[in-house]
């Protein structure tokens, strides 16, 4: 009976004691006293899981590219506008865009109307709604588009998030709204626009109804818990500055849901996530795209429901710690892990395969704590544990290197690590105990004297406090600091704030890099004067300024001539020397007032305010001129450089930055083609002669495709047999409205800007296939000469294209005749050899045209294997009558033919010279005696002559 009685009342008391273990559990869960660590254990799994966002979802950010090029926040609307017509013809399926259109656009009125006429025409545009409150203490407030912008958006949708208890943005309200929940969140409301049974079912957990509800009181409904992709970044990104450019793939908008934002670092409103914390904050618009995903794809997580946590917990608990108990000793510890493990496990499959959440952490502590209360030994080792567990937190704070402190509710300070303490210029423990308002005064930059203090403001607001960037903090020893501050308030179980919790770490090093380098995009590096985009924007104000005093101003383009002489001579370095050295004297040459930049390589432009009368640009100009005539020192070398000026005058010569700009270069170019070292000012014929020259190139870089150009072809006469033996391809320009234009006015023009390879290539491959046509029906020994220009033969692949062109028009290579000038060999001997070779190799033939008028060296000539030499048209001219002429003539054929060399000479315009040449062995001739260039379709004729 006693053993009975004693075992009954042992079964008792274990049974009571774990009802009570259960029912601290219930209590905690009930109580959510324990939500940093059921915080943790979430965040701990998001982490760990990732997987791949929709196909669907791009983000288009405003990013820093997009600040540089486009310019200072806020943007004109226009370029919003402009924006959403190209996500239009991009056939974005819905567009999101995250930006706030509280406000009339003042400085631009017609803005706002053409935004609005984007949006309205698009029809699947979704603009944000915000919830404010202007001042502590007033009213919330709904804070829509502009009307023109809401009327003309296809949906409006709230972007209101809500931090959890730690500070953190793990979840969204799909429905919110001032007095109900009428308006989706931006995300839904996209998703309904492109799916309109989306939003007939909403997940997600129900707020508590009040009734009646508050009209000034935000509600929330529908909460659902994220399932982030990954950490920022996980979803494409296009720069808004490249899609504003179309500088994108045509397809990779079509069908998509594109969200628009900031992600640029100082204007996005970023949110601490479960990835990184406050380590690595998420922008707004990537937090909506992580929303819109898991609405996608069906993904959204929602909180247990109460009812369900507790029974859940209970059984967790319960059966776990009657084991325990009935179980021997050494049993208990394994019993104990587990039900942990099965709590755990038990979490975290109600997460991952049907998307609910059931904080375990209330049970999880009663289990841990269930080990020690059967074991007194275990129990103690727990507490141990707990010390190190704290020692180790305070290990943690004092070795981070952000500064961390923390304050009760009346902001005594609590506790302060070593960084906080040496920035604030304390004795260690010295403010302990003590407000920290009263000696933490952070202040805005540009506002010294009005101090924040950091812990009032948090507690007033209680809520996360960020102090713009960057501030600054001057402590108690009076040293400053640029700082990165924020402030969060600390809760107890009934979320009342009992303290405040803030964190700053010090960027003076990292404020002083980024103002290096705002300084270093602003200003050359080599010469340390301002750059073009400095000048730009001087020169704006200049102009600004000169429209109110009416007074002008002068914009000096100087040149360095022959510069590249001094870089090929002596190096790279000696002419970096030389340019800071032309800098300081133009420093010493300008007033204080004057603006001297670098814009190129060996370009400077000086900008002169304040003009009255132009003889101070014109001594200004020449005081430059003078100044550089003074040779200068560069190492062992003493270095003679001359400039070219061009001047331009606002408002004679323009009223914007650009015009005047383009004029001022334009007048520099003129001083260059006047014969260098002198001054031009601008005018306006230069413009048109400039315009001209664009115009022919324009033209000419169509002429191919619309078959404009012409090849007309010189018979080549032998001497000896007298006949025809081949014909000379000449290129012809037929305008559509200038007529028929000489190679001498469009040829320089095609090698300047490259089009000659692609001419130069389309006349090769139609005068090898017209020669091949004339072979197989008139001449079969038809040659064909074709000239090489000087870009064309130096092309890479060259040797390549002639092979491929005989093999696609049949013509044989010996029938090829491919002219060369003289010149253009002497400017690369070795590799013309090579190249000569190369093409030899093929079986063409290769002539030296002009000979006579360049620089060949005759040790030269014996190396290039040519066949034959061209006499220049300037030594048959006065053949007859010249007897310099004559003599040079006889002794290039004398020389020709002493290196097995023919000899053809062209130009030959009278029965006389073809005398004088027939009478002293010239092999072969061509000329208007013989016939002019003819079109195709005349040569024949000639061909069946005798």
């Amino acid at each position: 009976m006693i053993a009975t009685f004693k075992a009954r009342s042992g079964w008792s008391k274990r049974i009571l004691v774990s009802l009570l273990l259960t029912a601290a559990a219930l209590l905690l869960s009930d109580t959510n006293a324990l939500y940093r660590w059921d915080l943790f254990l979430y965040d701990w799994n998001r982490t760990a899981w990732s997987r791949a966002p929709a196909e669907d979802i791009v983000i288009v950010a405003i990013d820093e590219q997009s600040l540089r090029e486009i310019g200072r926040w806020p943007w004109s609307r226009r370029i919003h506008a402009q924006l959403i017509r190209q996500l239009s013809a991009a056939e974005a399926r819905v567009i999101g865009l995250d930006i706030v259109f509280a406000e009339p656009e003042t400085s631009d009125p017609g803005a706002d109307a053409e935004l609005a006429s984007a949006l309205a025409a698009n029809g699947h545009v979704v603009l944000p709604l915000l919830n404010e409150q202007h001042r502590i203490g007033d009213e919330l407030r709904e804070t829509l588009p502009i009307p023109p912008l809401r009327t003309a958006a296809a949906g409006i949708g709230h972007v209101d998030v809500e931090l959890d208890l730690d500070g953190i943005a793990r979840s969204v309200f799909l429905k919110a709204g001032l007095g109900s929940s009428c308006w989706s969140t931006l995300a839904l409301a996209m998703l309904e626009l492109g799916d309109p049974t989306a939003g007939r079912v909403l997940p997600g957990e129900r707020a508590p109804h009040t009734d009646p509800p508050s009209p000034g009181a935000w509600r929330r409904d529908y909460r659902i818990l994220i399932p982030f992709v990954g950490p920022p970044g996980s979803f494409p990104h296009f720069s808004y500055r490249d899609v504003l450019h179309g500088d994108y793939p045509p397809a990779i908008f079509r069908g998509k849901f594109v969200l628009v934002g900031a992600t640029a670092s100082g204007m996005a409103d970023a949110l601490p996530t479960p990835l990184s914390a406050y380590s690595r904050l998420m922008p707004g618009v990537e937090y909506n795209a992580n929303v819109l995903d898991a609405l996608r794809q069906g993904l959204t997580i929602q909180p247990l429901p109460g009812q369900w946590t507790l029974l859940l917990s209970g059984v967790l608990v319960f059966f776990p710690m009657l084991l325990q108990s009935a179980c021997p000793a050494r049993w208990t510890l394994p019993v104990a892990v587990l039900s942990l493990l099965l709590t755990l496990i038990s979490s975290f499959v109600l997460l991952y395969a049907t998307q609910l959440w059931f904080p375990p952490a209330a049970a999880l502590l009663v289990q841990g704590l269930s080990c020690p209360l059967w074991s007194w030994q275990r129990l103690l080792l727990l507490i141990r544990s707990l010390f190190e567990q704290e020692e180790r937190t305070q290990v943690t704070l004092h070795s981070i290197g952000d500064a961390v402190i923390t304050t009760d509710a009346k902001g005594a300070v609590q506790y302060l690590n070593p960084v906080a303490e040496s920035l604030l210029g304390a004795a260690p423990g010295a403010l302990r105990g003590q407000e920290l308002g009263s000696m933490f005064q952070v202040v805005r930059e540009h506002e010294r004297y009005s101090a924040v203090n950091l812990v009032a403001l948090c507690l007033e607001a209680g809520a996360l406090v960020r102090l713009p960037e960057p501030s600054i903090l001057r402590n108690l020893a009076g040293q400053e600091y640029a700082i990165r501050a924020s402030a969060a308030p600390i809760h107890d179980r009934q979320m009342r704030v009992v303290g405040v919790v803030i964190a700053f770490s010090n960027i003076t090093e990292t404020r002083r890099l980024t103002e290096q380098m705002i300084y270093q995009a602003n200003h050359d590096a080599l010469t340390r004067l301002p750059n073009l985009g400095l000048l730009r924007d001087r020169l704006r104000h200049a102009i600004a300024r000169a429209r109110r005093t009416g007074q002008s101003l002068a914009l000096l383009f100087v040149d360095l001539d022959q510069f590249k002489k001094i870089n090929e001579g002596l190096g790279h370095s000696a002419g970096d020397a030389l340019l800071r050295a032309v800098a300081e004297r133009l420093l010493v040459c300008g007033r204080k007032d004057d603006t001297i930049v670098r814009v190129g390589s060996d370009e400077f432009i000086c900008m002169l305010e304040d003009l009255r009368q132009e003889d101070r640009v014109v001594d200004f100009a020449h005081k430059l001129l003078t100044m550089l005539e003074t040779p200068f020192q560069i190492g062992n070398n003493e270095c003679v450089v001359t400039a070219s000026i061009g001047i331009c005058l606002f408002p004679k010569d323009g009223g914007d930055v650009e015009t005047l700009l383009r004029n001022a270069d334009t007048a520099m170019y003129r001083a260059k083609e006047s014969g260098r070292n002198n001054i031009q000012f601008y005018a306006h014929d230069m413009h048109a002669r400039s315009l001209e020259r664009l115009t022919m190139e324009q033209g000419l870089r169509h002429a191919l495709a619309r078959q404009e150009l012409e090849i007309y072809y010189q018979p080549q006469l032998d001497l000896r047999q007298g006949r025809i033996i081949g014909v000379e391809a000449l290129l012809r320009w037929q305008h559509p409205q200038r007529g028929l234009i000489s190679p001498l006015d469009f040829v320089p023009l095609a090698e300047e800007t490259g089009l000659i390879e692609s001419i130069g290539e389309w006349v090769l491959r139609t005068a090898c296939k017209q020669a091949k046509a004339w072979q197989q029906s008139i001449l079969p020994t038809l040659r064909m000469a074709v000239n090489l220009s000087p870009r064309q033969f130096l092309r890479p692949g060259m040797v390549s294209m002639v092979a491929q062109i005989l093999r696609e028009t049949d013509l044989e290579p010996r029938y090829l005749d491919l002219e060369i000038t003289e010149s253009l060999l002497m400017k690369d001997v070795q590799g013309s050899i090579m190249t000569m070779h190369a093409l030899k190799a093929i079986g063409v033939r290769l002539s030296i045209d002009d000979f006579g008028t360049g620089y060949s060296s005759l040790n030269y000539l014996k190396q290039f294997p040519i066949d034959q030499l061209k006499i220049d048209k300037s030594f048959v001219h006065d053949l007859v009558v010249g007897k310099d002429d004559a003599a040079i003539t006889l002794a290039i054929i004398a020389m020709a033919h002493s290196m097995s060399l023919t000899v053809i000479a062209e130009g030959v315009e009278s029965e006389a010279q073809g005398a004088f040449l027939r009478a002293n062995h010239c092999d072969e001739i061509q000329g208007y005696h013989l016939s002019r260039p003819l079109p195709a379709d005349e040569i024949p004729a000639l061909l069946r002559l005798p």
